[in-house]
C-alpha cells in the first residue's frame, strides 16, 4: 500500500484520454461541480488532483486499506499462535523425552507429527501469504475500476481537458495551486460514498 500515491498517478494519467472523450457527452449535473476551468485563449484545460490527499481521505479507499489491515493482522495473529502452540509441544516433548517419561520410539513418533504440523503451518503461511497478495491486487483493481468510473460520472461536471495526478516526490515536481481541484474531486467522490436518503 506504500505505492498507493504512485499507482494513483498512473490511474490518474490513464484516464485522462478517457476524460476528454466524455467531457464531450452530456451528462445530469450533481449537486456538487467542479469549478469551470480557466482558459488562456481558448487553450488546453489542465488541472490536477493531490494523489497523496486522495489516498488520505477518499473514504472507499480507506475502507478498502483498513479491511485489508484487519485482515493481515487476523492472518499474523493466527499464525503466530500456531506456531506458539507447535514450539510448547515440542518443548514438552524435550522435557518427557529428557525426564525419561518416553520411549525412545514414541519420542520418534511424535517428533515426526511436530514436524509434520510445521511443515503443514509453512504451507498455510504460503497460502495466506499468496491469498492476501491476491486481495491486494483485487484492491488495486477494484481502485481502478472505482476511480475510473466515479470520473466518468464526474466528466461533465469537470470539463477539463488533462487531469493529472501530483504527489510530492512525484513526476510533476511544481504544480501552481490555482490548477488543483483536489478537494472538488474528493468532494464528489467520497459524495458518491455516503448513504442514499
Amino acid at each position: 500500500m506504500k505505492n498507493l500515491p504512485l499507482i494513483l498517478n498512473i490511474v490518474l494519467f490513464a484516464l485522462v484520454g478517457h476524460l476528454y472523450y466524455l467531457n464531450s457527452s452530456k451528462n445530469k449535473p450533481a449537486e456538487q461541480s467542479i469549478a469551470a476551468p480557466a482558459t488562456q485563449g481558448g487553450g488546453v484545460k489542465i488541472a490536477y488532483v493531490n494523489g497523496d490527499t486522495l489516498d488520505a481521505q477518499y473514504i472507499w479507499l480507506k475502507k478498502q486499506k483498513d479491511a485489508i489491515q484487519q485482515r493481515m493482522e487476523s492472518a499474523e495473529n493466527s499464525l503466530a499462535a500456531k506456531e506458539q502452540a507447535l514450539m510448547k509441544d515440542a518443548q514438552a516433548l524435550q522435557e518427557r523425552f529428557q525426564g525419561g517419561n518416553m520411549t525412545q520410539a514414541d519420542a520418534e513418533k511424535q517428533q515426526n507429527a511436530l514436524m509434520q504440523r510445521g511443515q503443514k503451518l509453512e504451507e498455510e503461511k504460503m497460502r495466506l501469504s499468496k491469498s492476501l497478495s491476491e486481495e491486494q491486487k483485487k484492491a488495486f483493481n477494484d481502485l481502478y475500476a472505482n476511480v475510473e468510473t466515479q470520473l466518468k460520472t464526474l466528466s461533465s461536471q469537470i470539463g477539463y481537458d488533462y487531469i493529472l495526478s501530483y504527489s510530492r516526490g512525484g513526476q510533476i515536481l511544481l504544480a501552481n495551486d490555482s490548477l488543483d481541484i483536489t478537494k472538488q474531486v474528493l468532494d464528489l467522490l467520497n459524495a458518491q460514498e455516503q448513504p442514499k436518503k
